[in-house]
């Protein structure tokens, strides 16, 4: 599967989860935790390792994620970009025994990571991409609300894709810029830089 995502800053917080609340259904709050290993600290090739808590239901579920991705941003014809990721992701039992292994191996700890999450979901009919994207199902769209300390708050909006065609990432670029609108975020409050960057930005 292919992650196309867009991320935009949030100024009114409260007015956002009204709106998603109207268009589309909550799923759960999670809190992730991120640690990313790299055998720079430049380095953009990066696994992370993600703890999840999840709130949802009034009980805590807690989970552990390895991941993989490989990242780009890519440039609609209009100039708007969204970010492209090659994703690859498999849940772990433990993550201790991995984390000693990577820092005995000589990778470093690149980046630290707190997000407190809330998700939503919404139903994209396969109607609404052209035939020849060939993405041929209905698709669902993640809206995750974050806070992301000391950054603030931001909206990121995600599909999956099963297709990587070129007609399919725009199309489905092109469904994320709408659905930011549809929920009240202007084009200027779009963030194009990594969390990653933002972060290294923040602590200088």
């Amino acid at each position: 599967m292919t992650e196309i995502e867009i991320k935009a800053r949030v100024k009114d917080r409260a007015g956002l989860e009204e709106r998603l609340n109207q268009i589309a259904s909550f799923t759960m709050q999670v809190l992730r935790d991120d640690t990313y290993y790299g055998l720079t600290k430049e380095t953009r090739c990066k696994l992370r390792v993600r703890r999840e808590t999840l709130l949802t239901g009034g009980s805590e579920e807690k989970k552990t994620l390895l991941t993989y991705k490989r990242k780009e941003m890519r440039t609609l014809p209009d100039g708007s970009c969204s970010e492209v990721n090659d994703e690859k992701e498999t849940a772990i039992q433990n993550a201790d025994v991995l984390e000693a292994f990577l820092k005995d191996s000589g990778f470093l700890v690149t980046l630290k990571k707190h997000k407190d999450v809330k998700d939503w979901e919404l139903c994209v009919k396969k109607d609404d991409f052209p035939k020849e994207a060939e993405i041929g199902q209905d698709l669902t769209a993640t809206f995750e609300l974050c806070k992301v300390p000391p950054l603030g708050d931001f909206l990121e909006i995600e599909i999956l894709s099963p297709v990587d065609n070129p007609c399919a990432v725009e199309a489905i670029q092109k469904k994320l810029h709408e659905l930011l609108a549809l929920v009240g975020i202007g084009e200027d409050q779009i963030e194009n830089r990594y969390y990653s960057e933002l972060l290294r930005e923040a602590a200088l």
